[in-house]
């Protein structure tokens, strides 16, 4: 059996639309071992996230959510596509866990969190020439 991470999407975000509730999804990290998921830090500790980071957590956490919609995609494959698309946006499971953690108990980094959404949106609206919603 391979390695296990959970990932938890709390910016698991529906079309163009903002960020809905908190999911838990259990995703395989095939590259890394285990480690346990990372734990929330104490409200008003003083962690900061880069915009970089929260630009590759919003692309990871939307990513997810095709995947979870995807039902051409068999279940027993989500979870290293999950995993996957986390590396893709370029984070850890350990610091998309650390975000997604941070932002259930802070409304500043969930504000950001959307503000970073909904700029993402805007971008791909102008270069796919969709309208937005």
């Amino acid at each position: 059996m391979k390695p296990s991470k959970s990932i938890i999407p709390t910016a698991a975000l529906c079309g163009l639309s903002l960020l809905s509730s908190a999911t838990q999804v259990s995703a395989q990290d095939v590259n890394s071992p285990a480690v346990p998921p990372a734990s929330p830090p104490a409200p008003g500790s003083g962690v900061a996230f880069s915009d970089g980071e929260l630009d590759q957590y919003v692309k990871a956490a939307l990513a997810i959510q095709q995947i979870q919609q995807d039902s051409a995609v068999p279940e027993s494959d989500k979870q290293a596509k999950i995993a996957a698309a986390v590396q893709q946006a370029g984070l850890t499971p350990e610091k998309f866990n650390q975000i997604a953690l941070a932002s259930q108990s802070d409304p500043a980094l969930q504000q950001r969190i959307q503000a970073v959404a909904g700029k993402l949106q805007e971008h791909d609206a102008a270069v796919n020439g969709t309208p937005e919603i």
